[in-house]
């Protein structure tokens, strides 16, 4: 099982039943003027992760103390329904002449096929982090910073006519997945929203004609009136859990005269 569970004891004796209470052990506070600077994980961008893929991440803290810092230790990234991932040991540099402010930096590993991640596991994650400075002061966060850990998301089987006449209503179609880290394949994404966007020949912007939901496999299609020449394409924004992801570039010529811009 992945989820914790605490269990309570109790000391039976004869004719009655003895519960034995423990104190509960206080949390590690801050204390002293050691000071968190900032947290930076994969250099400030999502984590993206596919169905069989394997990742390094980088963990930086900046951190400062009037006596200097010695060391990020313990320091641990935390996600959905216990989700846990170690980072190796933190190396610290100085980043001043008097060394009051250090940046330390470390790497976790993260894998989809090692069965310690699963789909109910992307999303928001926070690292875990003391901080020791020399003198003894430290600074301590079950919270120091967040970052989003996603599945990848593909749009592949993109089709559309090559020529069409101005005019003339075409079908263009594709197939969303996304990564699945509990089977290590990719999936079809239901219910997810996808837009058809187009560039006129010439033009350097995207325009979106119209959204469509995917059906159970995945499936898109929609049916748009062809106005002129250019090219086809599918975005899907994604969302908390999954990245965006855009279909292959389909250009379309068309037959007889072009619409005016506007028209």
């Amino acid at each position: 099982m992945r989820k914790s569970a605490v269990a309570l004891c109790a000391v039976a004796a004869v004719g009655a039943v003895a519960v034995v209470l423990v104190p509960a052990t206080a949390p590690e506070a801050s204390r002293g003027d050691t000071a968190l600077v900032s947290v930076v994980v994969n250099q400030g961008r999502t984590v993206e992760l596919g169905a069989a893929e394997t990742r390094t991440v980088t963990v930086e803290v900046t951190a400062r103390d009037d006596s200097g810092i010695r060391a990020v230790d313990p320091i641990g990234l935390w996600g959905p329904n216990y989700a846990a991932l170690k980072v190796g040991p933190m190396s610290c540099t100085p980043l001043d002449g008097s060394g009051t402010t250090a940046r330390c930096r470390g790497e976790a590993t993260v894998a989809a096929t090692a069965r310690a991640l699963f789909d109910d596991q992307a999303g928001s994650w926070f690292v875990d982090l003391r901080i020791r400075a020399r003198d003894g002061d430290r600074y301590v966060s079950k919270n120091a910073a967040g970052f989003s850990l996603k599945r990848t998301a593909l749009i592949d089987l993109a089709e559309a006519p090559v020529r069409a006449t101005v005019g003339e209503a075409v079908t263009v179609r594709a197939r969303l997945q996304r990564a699945d880290w509990d089977s290590n394949t990719e999936i079809p994404q239901q219910g997810a929203t996808a837009y058809l966007q187009f560039r006129p020949a010439g033009s350097s912007t995207w325009t979106t004609l119209a959204a469509a939901v995917t059906d159970g496999g995945g499936q898109l299609a929609l049916n748009v009136p062809i106005r002129g020449p250019g090219t086809f394409q599918w975005y899907a924004p994604g969302d908390k859990w999954t990245t965006s992801a855009l279909s292959a570039e389909l250009p379309l010529a068309v037959d007889g005269a072009a619409a005016h811009p506007g028209q």
